[in-house]
């Protein structure tokens, strides 16, 4: 969605009451703590003590029900290109794959599909709605989108551009609200109003929520390789317990092997930049602790939340960490 109507995830024409933001951690997170189908959700920060909707897995299919305009020649590669916007972020990691169409509609079936229909809580200037399957945490374990199809749809770059409202409920779809960024140029493809075929590039405010959830909740079937990054599978790795205590002088940060194995130990603040590395090399089994004052290569960090990601060839874990000096 692009404006908050009754803090519903819809995409529309207009945009109000958004607050004006410069800074690079302008994007929010949708929190619902409910269960069940819903199209509404509240907009706060990565940090958010409450946390957040999100995926457990890193692997995410599509389908098109090609009734009404979805059947439009583009359509299908224009949803593909707006997923495939989603796929090239670093750190991290989504296979969000198209798989065809089918016959499936907007309603809790499994299913993760884009339709075009009249209704399903989208009219007036709504242009396009999503609408999140939760379980209990927060888990997000289905999405759908339904287009207005009052509206004229285009893939050839004029008014209304499938491939970049797409690309926005794609984003709600990964538990990201709408920007508090308002700005007339560079605006990020999570802004709250439509602003045509420039919403189908991602900017870093929309990048740096996706690597927030990324870091705040890794997805249990991203595999580690030796080199200490994480790419998507589908194998369910035994994760690598790892722990996080304040103190005066910043944190402790103690996990366990349980052999000798290689390890990478690194910081991410929540915006998912990476801001140190404690470890990369060798250990031998058993408990470590590694202390952290807030060094990084670019001098000392501020006081603040951030997120510490250890990994080795088979395991892998995180941990919140909070620099209060």
């Amino acid at each position: 969605m692009h404006r908050i109507a009754g803090r519903r995830l819809v995409a529309a024409v207009t945009c109000a009451g958004l607050l004006s933001a410069s800074s690079a951690e302008a994007f929010r997170m949708i929190q619902n703590q409910g269960v069940g189908r819903t199209s509404t959700g509240t907009r706060v920060l990565c940090n958010d003590p409450n946390g957040f909707t999100h995926w457990t897995t890193s692997s995410v299919d599509w389908g098109l029900n090609p009734a009404n305009q979805g059947g439009k020649p583009g359509v299908a590669a224009a949803l593909q290109n707006a997923l495939a916007s989603w796929m090239q972020i670093s750190p991290a990691i989504n296979t969000l794959a198209y798989t065809g169409t089918n016959s499936r509609g907007f309603v809790t079936d499994g299913v993760n599909t884009v339709v075009w229909a009249l209704g399903n809580g989208c009219s007036g200037g709504c242009l396009a709605i999503t609408a999140l399957v939760l379980q209990s945490g927060q888990v997000i374990t289905e999405a759908d989108i339904s287009f207005n199809n009052a509206a004229t749809w285009n893939t050839s770059g004029s008014d209304y551009d499938v491939q970049a409202i797409a690309a926005h409920e794609f984003g709600h779809t990964l538990g990201i609200h709408h920007t508090e960024l308002t700005r007339k140029h560079g605006r990020p493809t999570m802004y709250a109003s439509y602003f045509g075929t420039d919403g189908r590039t991602l900017e870093t405010d929309d990048r740096d929520a996706l690597n927030c959830s990324f870091n705040r909740y890794p997805p249990a079937d991203a595999k580690p390789q030796a080199d200490g990054l994480v790419v998507a599978g589908r194998a369910n790795k035994t994760p690598a317990m790892l722990s996080a205590r304040r103190h005066s002088h910043g944190a402790n940060l103690r996990f366990a092997l349980t052999r000798d194995e290689r390890v990478k130990l690194d910081v991410f603040d929540v915006a998912g930049r990476h801001v140190a590395t404690l470890v990369d090399g060798e250990l031998g089994a058993g408990e470590h602790e590694v202390a952290w004052d807030g060094t990084t290569s670019g001098g000392r960090a501020a006081n603040g939340v951030f997120f510490a990601r250890v990994a080795t060839s088979e395991r892998r874990g995180s941990a919140t960490v909070i620099l209060a000096r």
